[in-house]
């Protein structure tokens, strides 16, 4: 009866020892292939969904900033075309 648990006690090990293996293979294999993937994507000139999106905010912050730069260069417009006027104005 012992040997038979000793038996059973060993099958067990080398089925757990087994599913490991393969969980670990499945790790490496998952990680070749992203490497592979990403060295693919890099020689092609393609960007990942990370840069992507960050470059899509940084763009939208820019557009920001030149859409709030007009609206402050069309203010000070009207300023500069009187102050031009009436330097001209002195001088005559």
């Amino acid at each position: 009866m012992q040997s038979r648990n000793q038996i059973i006690d060993d099958l067990s090990k080398l089925i757990t020892n087994a599913f490991g293996l393969a969980q670990n293979a499945t790790g490496e294999i998952e990680n070749a292939v992203k490497g592979l993937l990403d060295r693919y994507l890099a020689d092609k000139g393609l960007v990942t969904r990370e840069e992507y999106e960050v470059l899509k905010e940084m763009h939208s912050e820019l557009q920001n900033e030149v859409h709030s730069l007009r609206k402050e260069l069309n203010t000070l417009k009207p300023k500069t075309r009187s102050i031009k006027a009436n330097t001209s104005n002195k001088n005559k």
